[in-house]
């Protein structure tokens, strides 16, 4: 039974435990999630919480990896950094939920800004940047609410209104806008306008602030 699991694990997962670990899990004196919750993305559900999360981090958030001296083990983190308190709040929140956990709380940093940090291999394979719009999209697309909350988490994170009611978004990935635009229409019949360049790249300027001159 044991080489079963063992095999089976290893040609899923390409994971390979030992007969003890499986023993100890089967009496229940260790957990085979030991506290990871979702321990890869074979296991990773599609919910209204994951597409909101998978597109803040898109936008606003980032992943992290903390090099540890143990050799082959680090730790992996998705972020977010806002001045937004409540924005923080839910996103943390929304995270806790897909990963099983308390909801993750925003700590205070200074000028005002609110940092919450998630611990989760699974979710930075998913999201390490730049984003592979093809992992991401069965958890996008599993259903219309998913896609809504995954436009909703984008234009949280990127959106603005301006004085004539228009909304608009702005990301540094095209394809990603493209997408946002595309999926609008597909799911929402929503038409959209753009994507299309904020400036000239190559554009060459003075910074006051860093006094000397920068090129984008």
């Amino acid at each position: 039974m044991y080489r079963g699991i063992i095999e089976e694990v290893w040609r899923r997962y390409g994971v390979r435990i030992s007969k003890s670990s499986i023993s100890e899990w089967l009496r229940g004196v260790h957990s085979q999630y030991n506290g990871k919750r979702i321990p890869s993305l074979e296991l990773l559900e599609p919910s209204e919480e994951l597409a909101y999360v998978i597109d803040v981090v898109c936008g606003d958030g980032s992943v992290k990896m903390k090099r540890r001296i143990r050799k082959g083990y680090n730790e992996l983190f998705i972020c977010l950094e806002v001045k937004d308190k409540e924005f923080a709040e839910e996103f943390g929140r929304r995270a806790g939920m897909v990963l099983g956990r308390e909801p993750y709380k925003p700590s205070r940093k200074a000028k005002g800004i609110y940092y919450v940090e998630v611990g989760s291999k699974t979710l930075y394979e998913l999201l390490k940047k730049p984003i592979d719009l093809n992992r991401i999209e069965r958890f996008v697309e599993h259903r219309d609410e998913c896609a809504a909350m995954f436009l909703r988490g984008f234009f949280d994170s990127e959106g603005s209104v301006s004085e004539s009611g228009a909304i608009t978004a702005t990301n540094t990935n095209y394809e990603l806008l493209d997408y946002i635009k595309d999926l609008l229409w597909r799911r929402f019949n929503i038409v959209a306008m753009g994507p299309k360049p904020l400036g000239l790249q190559g554009k060459i300027f003075y910074c006051r602030k860093r006094r000397k001159t920068l090129q984008v």
